[in-house]
């Protein structure tokens, strides 16, 4: 993990009132937010978690035009930006549904922020970079459907500014072993050479939940077929206690499991590069089609009532977000990214505005099953209680 120091991030906040939604009425713009909204807590706990990342999608490229959300309007840091030819371009709706991958990694995301000014996000990504989808997108309106229906978090963000695997190895062990950069796991299948490849020997989440009884599966869409399926998106393959192990199945396997009653308390689904949301290999609707699926399969399922489906994205991806993350290590946090609750636990038609990451879905596992925290890190990011009822 890396060393913990907080930095304090000068940057302009706009106050905003939230039009709907649950959450507090006060929301950042830009640098660190005003004093966190407390989480309120669960009086319910799933019994079913099952966990889906998606790839490469900020807040305000998904979600930037919500209604209650901390999003898009000409006063936020960043609207108007200047692109690599010298024209002025500000935020507009994207009707491609099939964008090409904007550049990736650490040094490009953070030139991008340019210490919180966020503002040049066109000139290094192109305009593109500042295009953003609404509901009325064919595809996208599922997924704000979802959001009003259920729970949508508005101040969550990347814990690491990176590639993958960085913010993956976040979510299941508050670390990426002081490493914030794309790298391959020594273990297949699909791993290519990479001298920065190390074994990780330090405990996950996964080994928890092992430890304490608990069952837990990751389903990896096109498991072994490398020109579908990444090593990078499967954190568990990064460690000598999970990788390559019984919990590690193909996805096919999701479907045979929830009907025979056998759906794992711990589910972490990682789609294939078609349906991921990545750009440059599908269109966005195929991923969201893929999505919707899975979410009715559970919800025609027995164990719909006692499950939350929580839906994130890895990193923004280079997609331009006004708001300017504060640093609580050397290493993140990072841009916002969505994230979803999908539950009959989760609260309806609800904008959460408290400060979370990554790490925050590890501590609401650890939370829900008694688990310990994993490092220092861990204990840094609150939980999701907000999210639910």
């Amino acid at each position: 993990m890396g060393r913990v120091m907080v930095a304090v991030l000068a940057v302009s906040v706009l106050l905003v009132c939230a039009a709907c939604g649950g959450g507090a009425s006060t929301t950042s713009t830009g640098g660190n937010t005003p004093p966190a909204p407390v989480p309120a807590p669960s009086t319910q706990l799933p019994q079913h978690i099952v966990v889906v990342m998606m790839q490469n999608a900020s807040f305000d490229h998904l979600f930037g035009t919500f209604p209650g959300a901390n999003g898009i309007t000409p006063s936020v840091p960043g609207f108007t930006q200047t692109d690599a030819s010298g024209k002025s371009v500000s935020p507009f709706k994207l009707t491609d549904l099939a964008p090409p991958a904007l550049q990736e990694g650490r040094t490009i995301y953070l030139d991008s922020m340019d210490g919180g000014l966020m503002d040049k996000y066109a000139f290094l990504n192109g305009d593109l970079a500042m295009g953003y989808y609404d509901g009325t997108i064919p595809g996208i309106s599922t997924l704000w459907s979802y959001a009003q229906q259920f729970a949508l978090a508005d101040n969550f963000f990347g814990s690491v500014t990176g590639e993958a695997p960085t913010n993956q190895l976040y979510m299941v062990a508050a670390s990426d072993n002081d490493f914030p950069f794309s790298v391959q796991p020594v273990f297949g299948p699909c791993q290519k050479p990479d001298k920065a490849a190390q074994a990780l020997t330090f405990t996950n989440v996964g080994d928890e939940l092992s430890q304490a009884g608990v069952a837990w599966t990751v389903y990896q869409e096109s498991l072994g077929n490398c020109s579908l399926s990444s090593p990078l998106h499967n954190p568990f393959q990064y460690f000598t206690t999970t990788q390559n192990s019984s919990h590690i199945a193909n996805y096919s396997q999701f479907s045979t499991d929830l009907a025979a009653g056998n759906l794992p308390a711990v589910s972490f689904v990682i789609p294939n590069h078609d349906h991921n949301m990545h750009p440059g290999f599908a269109p966005v609707t195929d991923s969201i089609t893929w999505l919707d699926s899975l979410i009715k399969q559970l919800q025609a399922s027995s164990a719909w009532n006692t499950t939350a489906v929580i839906v994130t994205w890895d990193t923004a991806g280079g997609w331009y977000d006004h708001v300017f993350p504060q640093q609580v290590d050397t290493q993140g946090l990072a841009p916002r990214i969505p994230l979803l609750v999908i539950s009959p636990l989760a609260k309806k038609n609800y904008v959460s505005h408290v400060e979370m990451d990554h790490v925050s879905i590890l501590r609401y596992i650890q939370k829900v099953w008694n688990l310990p925290s994993l490092n220092t890190r861990n204990t840094m990011s609150v939980d999701l209680s907000d999210m639910f009822q």
